[in-house]
């Protein structure tokens, strides 16, 4: 079963690509990714899940091939959580995030608690309030490509 890859398109023009595998029927776990990532991030964990799981792993808004307005909170991710999942056609998933993704994660199962079927935090944090975040995000922001190897293994 190979993974297939998607775009919704959610309400306000947002459009975010998404990878799927496993049974369109089965078990909905929600992958989204930490900051500066995508959904490629768990592209090399989908095909080792169970087929029984319908793995969905999110791009959100701001990121890789995103489209939207750029400027938004965690609450509108949170909100762009929902709609996916109004768009794909879930009621409910477990929501799986990794650093940024975990604090999408908790933002839905506060915001929208009977959509989470279940809660994976990775590498959590509550918020973003760290003092050496504004120098990453100015950091990668002068990211270009190719990406220079030195920046790479700093980071």
């Amino acid at each position: 079963m190979s993974i297939r890859i998607r775009v919704a398109e959610l309400p306000g023009g947002v459009h975010l690509p998404y990878a799927e595998h496993g049974d369109p029927t089965g078990t909905p776990v929600l992958m989204l990714h930490g900051w500066s990532d995508s959904w490629r991030s768990f592209e090399g964990v989908m095909p080792h899940l169970p087929t029984s799981i319908r793995a969905l792993a999110l791009t959100v808004r701001g990121h890789a091939d995103t489209s939207g307005p750029e400027s938004h909170t965690i609450s509108d991710t949170s909100a762009d959580v929902a709609a996916f999942l109004d768009a794909v056609g879930v009621e409910s998933a477990v929501i799986a995030g990794h650093s940024m993704g975990s604090i999408v994660a908790q933002r839905v199962a506060l915001d929208h608690p009977d959509r989470v079927a279940g809660l994976v935090l990775m590498g959590a944090r509550p918020t973003f309030d760290r003092p050496n975040l504004h120098e990453l995000f100015a950091a990668v922001a002068e990211v270009t490509d190719p990406v220079d190897p030195v920046f790479i293994r700093d980071f």
